[in-house]
């Protein structure tokens, strides 16, 4: 998860020679764990990743997802995704857990 791993963690395998270098994560999610409060503020807090997309480097987006309930999957796709992350399986396939008298079956 390249985008939970700071720059200095990146920079280690570069320096080591490093002849090609493939990053995989999600700029959208979990930030990388920076405990410095000092080292934050100067910039730490932000991925390699997260900073080259920003900047405009071409990157790839899987569109689909299967995880999720296609109703919960709906909140992250149109806070983070701009609606376009797709949903892989139906309600169908993902039923709400037994135990748990939920308000409405069809959206757990």
């Amino acid at each position: 998860e390249s985008t939970q791993t700071t720059e200095v963690e990146v920079l280690i395998a570069l320096a080591r020679g490093c002849q090609q270098l493939v990053m995989i994560g999600d700029h959208c999610q979990l930030e990388p764990t920076v405990l410095s409060e000092s080292a934050r503020r100067r910039g730490l807090g932000k991925s390699l990743f997260e900073r080259l997309v920003n900047k405009g480097i071409d990157y790839k987006m899987l569109r689909e997802q299967y995880r999720m309930h296609p109703a919960i999957a709906s909140l992250p796709s149109d806070l983070f995704y701009e609606g376009k992350l797709l949903n892989g399986v139906d309600a169908g396939e993902r039923p709400p857990p037994k135990g748990f008298n939920w308000p409405r079956m069809d959206f757990p």
